[in-house]
């Protein structure tokens, strides 16, 4: 008489899915108890799946992490934007739409707060390598503005290196304080189109002074 075997094989799983579970529950993390929080036992717990998977899937917790990293980072995204429809010019209105899109996504994106916060708290390889990518994103959009720039008294990186950092603290800023910054509070309605009319007066202003110094 035949025994019957039985099939001792996992189960096949839904490996996309599961992937998909495994990053959410990065960002749900993230947004609830802060990247200190990122445990592989928390993300996996948070997911409902076995530890084995963040392994299996992404090589280790660093690289679940970068995963998460590179596909929610802002610069990233717009990186993935202009893959799709790639940019030939970098004219002013354009640097506008970006910096204006940048605050808009860090605003409302707390899990991208907190990965901010974690880049200003502690040297990390996996954060490294997501800076790096966005220098050398932002090295091919300057590129593109070099030439509106060159020989003019701007120095239009320069100028971006501050509005960057000024929208990383005023996000951050409206996040854990309730006070106003310069008497503008950057989280109403009145306060953003302040912020907004300002990014687009200082990025004419370096394009329009280019112009005028150019050669001198």
């Amino acid at each position: 008489m035949k025994t019957e075997q039985r099939n001792t094989r996992v189960p096949k799983r839904d490996k996309l899915k599961s992937m998909e579970k495994l990053l959410h529950s990065v960002g749900a993390i993230l947004q609830k108890d802060g990247y200190k929080a990122l445990k592989a036992q928390h993300i996996a717990a948070h997911a409902k799946l076995d530890k084995k998977l963040i392994y299996n899937y992404f090589g280790s917790l660093g690289g679940l992490i970068d995963a998460y990293l590179k596909k929610n980072d802002f610069w990233k995204r717009t990186e993935l934007l202009t893959e799709q429809a790639p940019l030939a010019d970098l004219p002013a209105n354009k640097v506008v739409e970006i910096l204006k899109g940048q605050f808009t996504f860090l605003e409302h994106s707390p899990e991208m707060q907190h990965i901010i916060l974690w880049e200003l708290s502690e040297k990390n390889p996996l954060l490294q390598e997501i800076l790096d990518e966005r220098e050398r994103f932002g090295e091919q959009l300057f590129k593109l503005s070099d030439k509106y720039f060159r020989g003019s008294a701007v120095n239009f990186r320069a100028v971006n290196a501050l509005l960057v950092s000024a929208i990383y603290y005023i996000i951050l800023h409206s996040r854990y304080n309730t006070n106003t910054i310069c008497g503008i509070d950057a989280t109403s309605k009145k306060g953003r189109e302040q912020l907004f009319k300002s990014i687009e007066q200082i990025i004419y202003w370096c394009y329009q002074e280019a112009e005028r110094t150019r050669n001198q």
